[in-house]
């Protein structure tokens, strides 16, 4: 009878196994943008606070994912990043990372958080990282760009620093996000009448142009009035409530994290960011990476939305 036992609970063992979701190395890579900034492109951080998570174990790394959604290890920066993963999200992002090599000693963060350079070290391409899939390239004209930017000023400025409220500055924006939103305005993942009509007729080329162009542009200052509440709840969230910082994706001095696809916000208007965040939180707006803005504005009140744009706006 207990060899009986044993073999249903070894042929269930084995059921299970053969169900759980496979990862797909590939897939995890294309995946992993939104991981990048805190992580490494590499699953390499240079960041001190952050783990390394190249070549760690498939099963550890989707263990601790299944985690941080259930509330079984609570993180407020992990908890809205895993909440939309599936089993196979995190499966492929599981094989992606194993996958890699891990640190050595010459790649290990030097004392102000940057990476230390390998010796002989090769120069980085000149090429710009795009959010999705962060595997792909965007490279742009830049000389094409401000030829094809004329159409763009009237709204967001010549130089790209937009002097209508209601519009954003797009100048120093990461070439990949802007190009990206401008994909998907073309595509109408994000929705807005005027833009739908400006990127009708753009081409692939046409947006990498634009956003090398303006990526290269020098941003202005923000002018906001600036807030104290605003500047708490932008470095410290709100943990009770799993509200995330801000500062854990659009940067210290709000200058975002190209490579992961998380954009600028500094010299931004403050009716355009009000805008944003509100349209984040009534779901009109959904084309953030694996919809970490909806699940963290959604927790927003007025009131604080309208202090974090006080303080974000005179970045």
């Amino acid at each position: 009878m207990k060899k009986i036992i044993f073999s249903l609970i070894l042929a269930l063992g084995l059921v299970n196994a053969a169900q759980a979701a496979q990862g797909d190395a590939a897939a995890g890579k294309a995946k992993a943008a939104s991981c990048g900034a805190c992580h490494g492109p590499a699953g390499i951080s240079a960041m001190d606070l952050y783990p390394n998570i190249a070549g760690q174990k498939d099963v550890y790394i989707i263990k601790q994912l299944k985690d941080f959604k259930s509330g079984a290890r609570t993180d407020m920066m992990m908890a809205p990043m895993a909440a939309n993963l599936t089993e196979q999200d995190m499966a492929d992002l599981a094989a992606y990372f194993s996958s890699l090599p891990m640190a050595t000693a010459e790649e290990a963060p030097a004392a102000d958080g940057s990476a230390a350079p390998a010796a002989n070290a090769a120069a980085p391409a000149a090429a710009v990282v795009t959010s999705s899939p962060a595997a792909a390239i965007y490279q742009g004209d830049i000389a094409a760009g401000k030829t094809k930017s004329a159409m763009c000023a009237s709204c967001h400025g010549v130089d790209g620093n937009s002097v209508v409220p209601m519009y954003p500055s797009l100048a120093g924006q990461s070439a990949n996000y802007i190009a990206k939103q401008l994909a998907d305005f073309k595509s109408g993942l994000r929705n807005d009448p005027v833009m739908a009509g400006m990127v009708a007729a753009l081409t692939e080329e046409d947006m990498n142009d634009l956003g090398a162009y303006f990526a290269v542009q020098t941003p202005k200052t923000g002018t906001g009035e600036g807030s104290t509440l605003g500047q708490k709840l932008y470095f410290g969230g709100e943990p009770s409530r799993n509200i995330t910082a801000c500062v854990a994706c659009h940067g210290v001095k709000g200058k975002g994290m190209a490579q992961a696809g998380f954009p600028a916000i500094a010299g931004q208007n403050a009716e355009y960011l009000k805008k944003q965040l509100t349209t984040f939180r009534d779901g009109s707006r959904g084309n953030d990476n694996n919809q970490i803005m909806r699940n963290i504005a959604i927790k927003l009140s007025d009131a604080q939305i309208d202090e974090l744009v006080k303080y974000m706006s005179s970045l």
